[in-house]
């Protein structure tokens, strides 16, 4: 009898959690007959676990990783990142806050949104010629709309990332690093009630009545994750995906 794979959410926002959207990001990556546990980088023992699972997701999180790298809470997951990177084993996607740490742990770098204002609504995201050359014609067949909550993102990949999707409103939507490390910096998990109810509810404080009509416009728009999250999932369930041509052509036939 083939064991259960164990899967791990690595929670990365407040010590209690929000349970509705952890089970949204169970619900979104998860499939039957896996076992999934919550962990925390601020625990004690989370360096001394986090490495017992087939593979991780990680969440969004109010911390930044430039002006909190030296928490408790990022710290730890920067060390956790560089050591599976080290071992070459262990998928990795990580959601906003973990695609920028991804980033900020194996050499890229993360700052402030390109326009200077924190992103709240919905963007429409562009594959990569690279994408489509490594995962097919089918990434980029259709729409890809996520919800984006942000004040940074990842401004330069690190070295053997290789960039999936942009957006308007950044460069680096998706990549992938050497094959293990996924990066979304929109959220696949959320849809737009959640977005409408928690996240804007959030952060309406950041905005002007001009500028919140746009969020508001944008909250009401089609979203359409799918294709990344079957790219997340793909990830989980082969350990790595080919980061070059020269990687497709090395799998078997």
């Amino acid at each position: 009898m083939t064991a259960m794979k164990k899967y791990a959410v690595i929670w990365c926002s407040d010590a209690s959690g929000d349970l509705e959207l952890q089970e949204k990001m169970i619900s979104a990556f998860g499939r039957e007959n896996e076992e999934w546990e919550i962990i925390q980088p601020v625990e004690n023992d989370f360096l001394e676990k986090a490495f017992d699972y087939s593979g991780h997701v990680i969440s969004g999180s109010p911390k930044s990783v430039i002006d909190d790298a030296r928490t408790p809470l990022v710290s730890n997951l920067l060390a956790f990142l560089r050591g599976a990177a080290q071992r070459g084993e262990g998928p990795v996607v990580g959601l906003c806050f973990g695609a920028q740490a991804i980033a900020a742990a194996l050499g890229g770098q993360v700052g402030r949104n390109p326009s200077g204002r924190f992103k709240l609504g919905a963007d429409r995201l562009e594959w990569s010629n690279e994408a489509q050359v490594l995962f097919g014609p089918q990434v980029g067949a259709g729409p890809t709309v996520l919800v984006q909550s942000h004040g940074e993102c990842v401004t330069t990949l690190p070295p053997g990332g290789v960039q999936l999707a942009s957006s308007q409103t950044i460069p680096h939507e998706v990549f992938l690093v050497n094959g293990q490390f996924l990066g979304i910096q929109g959220h696949p998990e959320v849809d737009r009630q959640f977005l409408q109810q928690k996240f804007m509810a959030y952060h309406r404080a950041l905005f002007d009545d001009d500028e919140w009509v746009r969020v508001q416009q944008e909250s009401q728009q089609a979203l359409d994750p799918e294709r990344v999250i079957a790219l997340g999932r793909r990830l989980l369930d082969a350990g790595r995906l080919p980061a070059t041509p020269q990687d497709i052509s090395a799998l078997p036939a």
